[in-house]
């Protein structure tokens, strides 16, 4: 996203281990020329049943290795009312980011703020934002179900194709329960969240022209996962990867020529002028999985003001999950993100 309007960070601070780390690595890395903490989720109203999804980041990145400043974004998709909201926040920090944790990172400028608090899947998310002259919030706090799950062959590295590597790994189910506040009433949600952790991630966005998409999927009557990508280099090269999580917990990655992600139909955005991709066909043969993900709403499209007249746009919502495995039905439910510049019409 932010290699859109500035010069693409420096790399010289970004460090890499053969092994991932999760008691250093869910803390900030010094001077880290992009990295993350990103939750999305589904949650419930427990009085109503009304669906909500939810989405948090907070970005860490420097530009030179002496300058740090974080962005968090923040929204909610009301289902029920079939609308959206989002907002964010910039701001630089007068001192580097410490290695430290537990994790307390937090922005604030005018009427928005985002912070998230904890560490190893014990979470509190709060965020307050205004979208079209209303007011959004919530607080939410999660307790890790499962383990982590660290991509790239259990090595919490992923390799994206030769072309880039980037530390990652996930939380894919937060049993979360908290408070959200929509259209000026104050509802009490349980649902999860799936929360990615992601550093050392400048060196994919080198190339300002790349387009990173990414999608979380979890299956109802087969209770895995999975989480997937698909890099574009430029037209006609993709590259795709991903992690497919068991039942019972156990996980494998996948690679690139075993995974095919077809857009099959496109929402073209009144605001920006860009146009994602409305439904995608997913096919995983190795693993007898083929899938149907389809904007749950097309409105959620997010814009990020970097500079006064720049606003970066991209996409990402809750997406319904239909398919098979192993040849019977199947059904789920997802989270997408489309940043692909091939999908804005020339």
């Amino acid at each position: 996203m932010l290699s859109g309007c500035v010069s693409p960070p420096g790399l010289e601070n970004d460090i890499f281990f053969e092994q991932a780390d999760i008691s250093k690595d869910e803390a900030p890395h010094v001077a880290n020329s992009l990295e993350w903490w990103y939750a999305t989720g589904w949650l419930k109203d427990v009085e109503t049943g009304d669906t909500f999804g939810i989405e948090f980041v907070m970005f860490h990145f420097s530009m030179n290795g002496k300058k740090d400043r974080l962005l968090s974004n923040v929204a909610i998709t009301d289902v029920s009312s079939d609308k959206f909201y989002f907002d964010h926040t910039l701001i630089g920090l007068n001192d580097q980011l410490k290695s430290e944790l537990p994790l307390q990172l937090s922005t604030a400028r005018g009427k928005s703020q985002a912070s998230i608090k904890g560490q190893f899947g014990e979470y509190e998310f709060v965020a307050k934002g205004h979208h079209e002259g209303e007011e959004f919030s919530y607080t939410l706090n999660t307790v890790s179900n499962s383990p982590a799950v660290l991509h790239g062959n259990k090595s919490g590295y992923e390799n994206y194709g030769g072309y880039a590597k980037a530390g990652y790994y996930s939380y894919t189910d937060l049993a979360t329960e908290g408070q959200i506040m929509v259209d000026g009433k104050l509802r009490t949600v349980k649902g999860s969240i799936w929360y990615d952790r992601q550093w050392n991630c400048g060196a994919v966005l080198q190339n300002r022209t790349t387009g990173w998409d990414w999608m979380s999927i979890s299956l109802k009557e087969s209770n895995e996962k999975l989480m997937l990508y698909r890099l574009r280099l430029r037209e006609g090269l993709n590259i795709y990867g991903g992690t497919l999580v068991r039942e019972d917990g156990t996980y494998s990655s996948l690679k690139s020529e075993e995974i095919s992600i077809r857009d099959k139909s496109y929402w073209k955005s009144k605001r920006s002028g860009d146009r994602y991709p409305s439904k995608l066909e997913i096919s995983i043969p190795n693993h007898r999985l083929e899938l149907s993900l389809s904007m749950l709403k097309e409105e959620q499209e997010l814009a990020i003001k970097i500079l006064p007249l720049v606003k970066l746009y991209y996409w990402e919502g809750m997406c319904a999950v239909s398919g098979t495995r192993d040849g019977e039905p199947v059904t789920g439910t997802s989270y997408l993100e489309i940043t692909n510049p091939e999908n804005r019409e020339k």
